[in-house]
């Protein structure tokens, strides 16, 4: 399974972040392959068979329709229900910056988003998403170091620096300690914004 995770073994992170988090729905934009939704599941299935969660996880991706890097996605799905998670994920072809008018605000517990990011798409995932998420949710963004920030693609087409937008975007940053972030730096890196507080859990 083709991944820039795997290689610093990054499905653990999500296992463990899934279970700490105990979220009641899940959303990820951007799948490619699956090796984060497997390991999402992972961690979901754990919560289920060990506390008896209940919990909704809804993955999307344009699949064979995005005409740069993608997979076919009956082969995620294969992938997926081979190991045992079938009922765990739904996965959706569509575009993954009109998803959000599905949700209900403070509805999200738990996001995971990797879509070629680059400083606009955290720009436009908070535009979308702050209201979605419930007080102490989680977003999780690929990428955020300084070396993911300086890869070949994003230096070739001159793409927003990721960790400046973290820095300094405005519903991030709005009010003191409003979201705690952190960054995993190990390569692609992977970047935790935990939502501390919101319109009615204030500072």
């Amino acid at each position: 399974m083709t991944s820039s995770y795997e290689k610093n073994n990054y499905g653990e992170v999500f296992e463990l972040i899934t279970r700490a988090a105990f979220p009641r729905v899940t959303v990820e934009l951007g799948v490619l392959h699956g090796y984060s939704t497997l390991h999402i599941c992972k961690g979901l299935k754990f919560l289920k068979d060990h506390w008896g969660a209940d919990f909704k996880f809804d993955a999307y991706d344009l699949f064979e329709d995005y005409p740069y890097n993608h997979a076919n996605m009956a082969d995620v799905r294969k992938t997926l229900d081979d190991n045992g998670y079938k009922d765990t994920v739904t996965l959706h072809k569509e575009d993954a910056f009109e998803v959000y008018k599905h949700y209900e605000n403070r509805t999200i517990s738990l996001m995971h988003v990797d879509l070629s990011n680059t400083g606009e798409t955290v720009r436009k995932i908070m535009e979308q998403w702050d209201q979605k998420l419930v007080h102490n949710g989680i977003i999780l963004f690929e990428g955020g170091s300084v070396e993911r920030d300086n890869v070949e693609w994003m230096i070739k087409y001159n793409a927003p620096s990721i960790r400046k937008e973290m820095r300094e975007n405005p519903i991030i940053n709005r009010g003191v300690g409003w979201y705690a972030v952190g960054t995993y730096n190990k390569f692609p890196s992977l970047t935790m914004l935990y939502k501390r507080f919101d319109e009615e859990h204030t500072p």
